[in-house]
């Protein structure tokens, strides 16, 4: 998967844009919404939309 344009915080729902992307996934990640830093917690509008049609 190429880098995405930004990812998604699982915890406020935010875009976020200040991301570090690695073998397909987010290495290193802030969000500026709610401060979030964990890279477990954000999806690609890809992944949240297969999250929302299962």
């Amino acid at each position: 998967m190429s880098q995405p344009d930004f990812l998604i915080c699982m915890n406020c729902e935010s875009p976020c844009y200040i991301f570090e992307w690695k073998n397909g996934e987010p290495t290193e990640v802030f969000c500026e919404a709610c401060g979030n830093e964990d890279p477990d917690d954000f999806a690609t509008s890809e992944d949240l939309d297969a999250m929302t049609e299962a």
